[in-house]
């Protein structure tokens, strides 16, 4: 997919300090009970980012974006938002059927179908798949995915997107990209490197 263009500056002084907070919660993925642990811990972790001095924050996480609001609400700190990132991708290519593979509470919310515009016809897979894919993703979390696994989920991805014509599909969770590995096919939408791409070039503007 195209995505926005910025010109970085080898020299070293000019890249950008970066504070990386790895938070381990309560899994939210499947267990949407978990949800109100994990918002009390990340609320805590945010007055970290802000005394840091951070001027832009993400979360790298798709499901996580269901607290995006409420975090938002408690800092004074800019979030970016990997749904309107995609969303933004989606009408730069002018695709108008676009499928959507994450995990059941992403599935489940309206994060992306609130994001995309309304005339952009956005497909979501059926109860089996469904289960495929948190399978996968949780295999990959624990660090367990094979090189089986792979090639299934590249197989998933075709046949989703072929079965239900679609124009691109958005690996909408932070882990598929990682299963699916490295991608040139611009109808493949990377979440995860929208996102990167989408902090340097916030960076840039503010440098």
């Amino acid at each position: 997919a195209k995505t926005p263009n910025f010109v970085a500056n080898p020299i070293d002084s000019d890249y950008p300090e970066i504070i990386h907070l790895s938070v381990p919660v309560p899994n939210f993925v499947s267990n949407k009970n978990n949800m109100q642990k994990a918002k009390i811990i990340l609320l805590d972790r945010i007055k970290l980012l802000e005394a840091s001095g951070s001027t832009i924050n993400c979360i790298a996480c798709n499901t996580a974006h269901l607290l995006l609001p409420e975090l938002q609400a408690n800092t004074k700190v800019p979030f970016l938002s990997i749904p309107l990132i995609v969303a933004s991708i989606i009408s730069l290519n002018k695709f108008k059927r676009v499928g959507l593979l994450a995990t059941p509470s992403t599935l489940a919310s309206n994060l992306y179908d609130n994001a995309i515009e309304k005339n952009v016809a956005l497909v979501k897979p059926d109860i089996k798949l469904e289960d495929k894919l948190e399978q996968l993703i949780l295999k990959q979390l624990r660090g367990k995915i094979s090189e089986l696994d792979r090639n299934n989920f590249k197989d998933i991805v075709q046949n989703f997107s072929k079965s239900n014509k679609l124009d691109a599909v958005i690996l909408g969770c932070t882990e598929l990209p990682v299963i699916y590995g490295p991608n040139n096919d611009s109808r493949i939408i990377d979440s995860l490197a929208l996102l990167s791409d989408a902090l340097l070039e916030e960076y840039f503007k503010q440098s």
